[in-house]
Parts: structure tokens; C-alpha cells; sequence
């Protein structure tokens, strides 16, 4: 596998499921419960259920049955590094410039790379340097870097959308004051 990438959104009873790809799929490596909010509340990967919680400001954890844990921790959605700590090992996801990432091993070396450019949030495509062994992960901790990956880049993207938003009032509310004067 040299390459993560998500599927589209499908609702379901209340819920909205979101398949998780080996590369372009068909192959699912896993699916994402989204319960309305931001978080996913569980995720299925490998058949193995998973319980799952975020919060954009702290980060995220995921718990598997056998008490293993995969967490990332730090502000999603304005931090430069996020910290990741699958099982006992420590990643760090450090951000290169704007929209482009980079995910490194506890001794500073590239394992794999992510960006938020050029349609980069709807896939969230998590690129590995050769490939998941290579790089020492399981799949299932490949899933789980791809998940902190996605709530990285949709946690950025809530921020722009909302100072876009917050610019055009803005500039709307001059305009109406210079027509009126």
C-alpha cells in the first residue's frame, strides 16, 4: 500500500458513514461513523471495531479493543505539529507551509506526506515516502494516521471557511455604508 485515500460521505440512519481506501479502492481498509458533529463516534477497520473521539482544539483518540490507543494531540485546526502517538510509537505532523505536510518518525525522518491543496481535503489522500511496511506501520496504524490526517485537513479548512466568511459580511457591510453615504 502506498497511499491512503477516503471515499464520499453516505448518510445512513442519522449517521454518515465515510469509507477509508487502500489506495483508490476498491479495497476498503476501513469506515468512519461521523455522528453529526466533527468526531467519528466508531470506526470499523479490518473488521475490528474501534471507539473513537475528537475534539479539533486537544486531538483525537482511538481505542482499540485490546486496549491499544492511537492518539494525536495538539490545535488541529491552527497548530504547525501535531503530535502521534501510535501503540508505543511517536510520529510528529509537521506543517511545511500553508496546505502541504509532512509526517516524520521519532528521528526525523520522512515517512510520509499530506496536503490540503488542490482538492486535498475531499480525498485526504495520505501518501507513505515507499510504502506502509517499509515505512514500519500496520495497517491498522496506517488508518488511524489517515483519520488524524483528515480531521488535520477539515479542521483547517472550518477555519478559512469562516474567516472567508467573517471578510465577506465585512466588505458587505462597507459597500452598503458607502452606497448610503
Amino acid at each position: 500500500m502506498h497511499y491512503t485515500s477516503w471515499g464520499e460521505r453516505k448518510k445512513t440512519d442519522g449517521h454518515r458513514e465515510i469509507p477509508l481506501f487502500v489506495e483508490d479502492g476498491p479495497e476498503e481498509l476501513g469506515r468512519f461513523v461521523v455522528d453529526g458533529g466533527e468526531s467519528a463516534a466508531t470506526a470499523v477497520v479490518e473488521g475490528v471495531e474501534w471507539r473513537t473521539a475528537f475534539d479539533r482544539d486537544t486531538g483525537a483518540t482511538a481505542t482499540l479493543p485490546d486496549g491499544t490507543v492511537y492518539q494525536a494531540s495538539g490545535d488541529f485546526a491552527r497548530g504547525k505539529e501535531i503530535d502521534v502517538r501510535l501503540g508505543d510509537r511517536r510520529l510528529k505532523l509537521i506543517n511545511e507551509n500553508r496546505n502541504d505536510w509532512i509526517v516524520d518518525d521519532e528521528n526525523s525522518v520522512k515517512l510520509a506526506q499530506f496536503s490540503g491543496a488542490a482538492h486535498g481535503v475531499r480525498r485526504s489522500i495520505l501518501e507513505f515516502e515507499d510504502d506502509v511496511a517499509a515505512a514500519g506501520l500496520s495497517r491498522s496504524e496506517a488508518a488511524a494516521l489517515s483519520w488524524f490526517v483528515r480531521l488535520v485537513l477539515e479542521s483547517r479548512l472550518g477555519v478559512s471557511s469562516a474567516v472567508l466568511i467573517l471578510t465577506l459580511v465585512l466588505f458587505t457591510i462597507v459597500g452598503i455604508l458607502a452606497f448610503i453615504l
